[in-house]
């Protein structure tokens, strides 16, 4: 079959689904879609009620490596520890914490502006970011997958992950960050990222399977952006934004890496992969941060990582852009006064793979 052939065919079957789902004027008809598809039931994207939940839920930090954590023996971009440990909270929060929608806040998504955070709904941008991906939605108020890599073997882009999106909690989200006085705040048509799907397939769905063909989560999936900034403060008034949906039933997942210097891989893995000289001491350092319990002394301290001497040569070593920490400052600045846990820790090459918790995880599995 040609590449004429191949293209011609994948055509046909977009138009087919587009002229399925699509009314005369180009607007979803989402509830007589999601009547077509047998799975998990789930509230109507235009509607949702909110619930206060028994008790405030905890949040989790990860450390999600490349695409191919997905693969929990890959030696470069996963960590057996790390993957046991994040299947652990993900079966944590399926069993346990049971919660009404998930939010995700990943490393791989910043906006262009110091102020302005986006929360991700579907829609026809989505297009853009799913060029030369196979991402293979199932039904229309579903979030595709942002396949932002590249260079990997095929089946890392045919690999799928199954969750809808919801309008409610998504736009909800927008006035709560209008409301904080520190953001402007808009929703977008986007897809999830790899810093997303890849570590929560990890956790919710079935890594040995590329297409389920069906939900993977019950519950409504929403991932927010990041700010256009390194400021490390503005990240943490996101997280105190965020921490209201802790009280509503909301989960909230922040994935980054608690080290993160791509541009000394090479040098890495000509030492074996063995950790470079900056990688545990920072992984030690960040933990010693977060897990002050004085709620005031963690901000000055995760403020002072550019600022301080003592700790600016180690950060911009761990660190030469900031983006993979940010998520663990978003979570900092949503715990309010809830101690922090170190759930695991290991360090390989430029890469350091901590995972925190905040918050009550009583019943949460931990790998010996």
């Amino acid at each position: 079959m040609n590449f004429t052939t191949i293209l011609f065919t994948l055509l046909v079957v977009f138009m087919s689904i587009f002229y399925k789902f699509y009314n005369n004027i180009g607007k979803p008809v989402i509830k007589e879609a999601v009547n077509q598809v047998k799975s998990i039931t789930m509230p109507d994207y235009e509607h949702f009620t909110f619930k206060k939940s028994e008790k405030t839920l905890p949040l989790f930090f990860l450390s999600h490596g490349g695409p191919t954590f997905a693969d929990k023996h890959d030696k470069m971009g996963s960590d057996i520890g790390a993957w046991n440990t994040t299947k652990n909270i993900g079966d944590y929060i399926k069993d346990v914490i049971k919660p009404d929608f998930l939010i995700v806040v990943s490393a791989h998504w910043q906006t262009d502006k110091p102020d302005e955070i986006n929360v991700s709904i579907p829609g026809e941008g989505e297009a853009w970011y799913q060029q030369n991906c196979a991402s293979k939605k199932i039904r229309p108020d579903e979030n595709a997958l942002v396949y932002d890599f590249y260079g990997f073997p095929k089946k890392f882009y045919e690999s799928q992950f199954h969750t809808v999106a919801n309008k409610v909690i998504a736009d909800d989200i927008v006035k709560t960050l209008k409301d904080s006085d520190w953001f402007q705040a808009k929703t977008q048509e986007r897809g999830i990222d790899h810093g997303a799907f890849v570590p929560l397939k990890v956790a919710l769905g079935n890594v040995d399977v590329l297409d389920s063909g069906k939900l993977d989560v019950d519950f409504p999936l929403i991932q927010v952006s990041l700010a256009g900034t390194s400021d490390i403060e503005i990240h943490w008034r996101l997280g105190e934004a965020l921490a209201k949906y802790r009280d509503l039933n909301g989960a909230i997942i922040f994935s980054g890496m608690s080290v993160h210097n791509l541009r000394d891989l090479g040098r890495a893995l000509a030492q074996n992969n063995e950790p470079l000289k900056y990688t545990q001491p920072f992984n030690e350092l960040l933990t010693k941060l977060l897990t002050n319990p004085d709620r005031n002394e963690v901000l000055e301290g995760l403020k002072q990582l550019p600022r301080n001497p003592e700790y600016s040569k180690l950060y911009n070593a761990a660190h030469p852009t900031n983006e993979h920490l940010l998520p663990a400052i978003v979570a900092a600045g949503a715990a309010r006064n809830d101690e922090c846990k170190l759930l695991y820790t290991s360090s390989s090459g430029s890469l350091g793979w901590n995972l925190y918790s905040w918050g009550s995880t009583e019943g949460l599995k931990m790998d010996k």
